[in-house]
């Protein structure tokens, strides 16, 4: 890895370390604050020992020195003449676009829309100024609050830049490098917008459209693409063709994600986006290497004091070489539709009926925890089979489906401290508020008000034992798989009105138990008498 090591406190060109953010290939990235405080990114080469790392560092700061657009990071100083070169960047609040989608499932609608919007109006502004990005990526883009921003541009280049990857290597990320750049062509506009339409896929999918790993290359090459089928998605699926001439420009696919079904003609190559898709400031939105005129000295003031979160680089090695090589998206299980309304009337299941039969409640919500985690462990096994020998359609996923009942077994051991913790916090609860009732401290001594009171304490346990379940010891894996659950069996809108409507029966009949006080059935422990 090219880039000095620094620890915190370590002074870099008059900015004090407060961290590491990230290491790749093309140097080290630290989180820094000047003498007045102002936190900054900072990225470091050793030119000394990297010469082609510095030079792309130089080739960066070109770059963003000519760049003025809301979704592309203002540089704040730079230092390339030395052996210990360094630039510095504004920090962006938020998290990549990878991060975002794993914690927050995938965009849809308007948002996804907005959000290929700004992203293409971004890279059309880097294009515009003679620059190719080369490395658009879902980790390559921040959620700030102001909206996506692009980032990274390490591997970034001027159109009349020689080319610094070596001879017989390319630089990029499985899965979102152009077929042509693959089969050896040089990277240019054209790539770097077949490399936004993946991005956007993964936005829209919740995935890489061609998977990840080495496997993601020869599915890039076999046009193997995998969408959902939502508006907008025959656009992006064209625009990641492997014939260049026939693939729709940026602005066509926005046009299709907002819903319209007239294709517009596709950009040339040399074409950059009207005048009002521009960032202002640039002077001539039809020329192909515009610079925006006053802008050839540094900035000396910072923005905002934001946040900037930079992605370590994954390098994918071959033959040796770690400095030029495909970067892979951290290997997780993809994830799955959210199917929260779903997921949350059936714990309003268990609490309704808790009343009416507790420990058979707790047994069933324990079970369905156990299976869900069994089922996020084959996703997570077809997964990795994939990354290991790519993509094999069906034959993984039936051989995972028939190692079910293992991964199940496992399931069941790692589930243990989680319903442990379940079971002891909403016996607690339940046991302290029936207590409570009794006494006669929180509602009256009559049979009617015993018989609610106490059954409202029983689902005052569940309720706490459902929390517990969910959000446990080790637990994030079982929501991921309650959410495929879910998923399965409310693949259409339909089907979840459906569920939703017997979910909601359901409710109303442990409703109508306890209105008309049907007596506890503690079934597998002996029944207990309420008084």
């Amino acid at each position: 890895m090219a880039g000095l090591q620094r620890e915190v406190g370590d002074i870099v060109g008059g900015y004090r370390v407060l961290g590491r953010l990230g290491s790749g290939g093309s140097g080290s990235v630290y989180r820094v604050a000047d003498e007045a405080g102002h936190e900054a990114a900072l990225k470091l080469v050793d030119a000394r020992q990297d010469e082609v790392a510095a030079a792309r560092l130089a080739r960066e700061v070109r770059a963003l020195q000519s760049l003025r657009h809301p979704a592309v990071p203002h540089i704040l100083d730079a230092e390339l003449d030395e052996d210990e070169t360094f630039v510095v960047f504004e920090l962006v609040r938020g998290e990549t676009l990878f991060d975002h989608v794993q914690q927050h499932g995938p965009l849809k609608g308007d948002a996804l829309a907005a959000f290929a919007d700004r992203t293409a109006s971004a890279l059309e502004a880097v294009h515009a100024a003679g620059v190719v990005h080369r490395d658009v990526t879902p980790s390559n883009v921040m959620m700030s609050p102001e909206g996506p921003v692009l980032i990274d541009f390490g591997l970034a280049h001027r159109s009349d830049d020689a080319r610094l990857t070596r001879e017989g290597l390319v630089s990029g990320t499985p899965g979102y490098v152009a077929p042509e750049v693959i089969d050896g062509a040089e990277p240019g506009t054209q790539a770097d917008r077949w490399s936004w339409a993946a991005t956007v896929a993964f936005a829209m999918a919740g995935r890489g459209p061609f998977g990840s790993g080495s496997g993601a290359i020869g599915r890039t090459l076999e046009d193997d693409v995998t969408l959902p089928d939502v508006p907008g998605a025959p656009a992006l699926r064209a625009a990641l063709g492997r014939d260049v001439k026939a693939r729709p420009g940026m602005r066509d696919v926005v046009a299709a994600l907002r819903g319209a079904t007239v294709a517009m003609p596709a950009l040339p190559p040399t074409a950059v986006a009207p005048t009002g898709l521009m960032a202002e400031g640039w002077e001539d939105p039809d020329a192909t290497a515009v610079l925006p005129s006053g802008e050839q000295s540094l900035p000396t003031a910072y923005g905002d004091d934001a946040e900037h979160h930079w992605v370590e680089d994954l390098p994918w090695e071959e033959d040796g070489e770690d400095e030029h090589h495909l970067d892979e998206e951290p290997e997780v299980c993809p994830v799955a539709p959210r199917r929260r309304l779903l997921l949350g009337l059936a714990a309003l299941v268990v609490v309704a009926a808790a009343p009416l039969a507790p420990t058979l409640s707790f047994l069933v919500m324990a079970g369905v925890a156990i299976l869900a985690r069994g089922v996020w462990r084959r996703s997570v096994a077809i997964q990795a089979a994939e990354v290991r020998r790519g993509r094999r359609r069906t034959s993984d996923t039936v051989v995972q489906t028939i190692g079910l009942p293992w991964h199940t077994l496992r399931a069941a051991a790692e589930a243990v401290p989680a319903i442990l913790t379940s079971a002891a916090l909403g016996i607690g609860v339940g046991a302290g508020a029936w207590w409570l009732v009794s006494s006669g401290n929180v509602v009256g001594a009559s049979s009617d008000a015993q018989y609610y009171g106490h059954a409202g304490a029983l689902a005052l346990g569940a309720l706490v034992a459902v929390v517990a379940m969910a959000y446990g010891p080790f637990m994030s894996g079982t929501r991921e798989g309650a959410h495929r659950m879910a998923a399965a069996v409310s693949p259409t809108g339909g089907l979840r009105a459906a569920w939703t409507l017997v979910a909601l029966t359901a409710i109303l009949v442990a409703a109508i138990g306890i209105y008309v006080q049907l007596a506890p059935w503690w079934w597998p422990l002996p029944d207990l008498a309420i008084g």
